[in-house]
């Protein structure tokens, strides 16, 4: 809260004093503000860096623009939270160490109930961007995982004497049912060799697996091929694994519908 009370602070001698530069803020809040020292401007100077410029510092806008951006930007595992719902999220923080933080939520007018349609908008959009940026860091790991298998194939090709490039499918064609086109050497050309890359963070070890790609899988038989890269090691570690090695964990179709998608155990001989 005194975080909180620091950036109104700084957003209102700003207003007031246009000329002060940012450095030469804290003197002038300490020497204006007899309670400035009780406050953690430290932590609000973080604020006003992450906080829209353009919020009001009054009533609850003010306070629930501040903990949307602390919680989209500096408390992922709040994030991962408010998905479950205001109630669930609540119930999380339990003890004693959270009670200026319901606190908050209540200054924020946060906890009323019923909710007006307001509140559910505020709980709604942070979700929403929770999950937007979820999706950002699952495609960027995503991508760190085609790179990185790019690269081994590139010096897999090189030791076969193949100057043949690997390709990167998925950049160019996301329907494809896989991410990259390589190749291996026999006795009559080249043949294709296509992988379905993943990127894993789960514990246990676990990737997901679309019933296109597998379809797409069971098309092109021996020649497809998946790479899991477990990215929780530094650096990341490969398991490669063939259509066959997949196999048995892929679900059946039944009277009650058909399968989309399916969790692979990644510890699989």
């Amino acid at each position: 809260m005194s975080s909180f009370e620091g950036l109104r602070l700084i957003r209102r001698e700003i207003v007031a004093n246009s000329k002060v530069s940012l450095d030469d803020l804290p003197a002038l809040i300490l020497k204006v503000e007899p309670n400035a020292n009780s406050l953690d401007l430290d932590a609000a100077f973080y604020l006003h860096s992450i906080v829209d410029i353009n919020s009001p510092f009054q009533g609850h806008e003010f306070y629930r623009n501040c903990i949307s951006a602390v919680i989209i930007i500096a408390l992922p595992a709040w994030a991962k939270l408010i998905t479950l719902g205001r109630k669930r999220f609540i119930q999380k923080l339990y003890g004693e160490e959270y009670r200026d933080v319901k606190s908050l939520f209540r200054q924020a007018g946060l906890l009323q109930d019923p909710p007006t349609i307001g509140d559910i908008a505020w709980w709604d959009h942070v979700s929403g961007r929770v999950r937007l940026e979820g999706d950002r860091l699952k495609l960027e790991r995503a991508r760190i995982a085609e790179r990185l298998s790019l690269e081994l194939e590139r010096k897999k090709l090189i030791l076969q004497g193949i100057t043949t490039y690997p390709q990167w499918i998925a950049i160019e064609d996301n329907t494809a049912g896989y991410d990259v086109l390589s190749y291996t050497k026999t006795d009559y050309g080249l043949a294709n060799k296509l992988i379905e890359v993943k990127s894993t963070i789960a514990s246990p070890l676990r990737f997901y697996i679309t019933r296109n790609e597998w379809e797409h899988a069971l098309e092109v038989g021996e020649a497809y091929f998946f790479h899991i890269w477990n990215m929780q090691t530094d650096p990341p570690f490969l398991y490669e694994k063939s259509s066959a090695d997949i196999a048995p964990h892929i679900p059946q179709d039944n009277e009650k519908g058909k399968w989309k998608t399916a969790e692979i155990p990644v510890s699989i001989s």
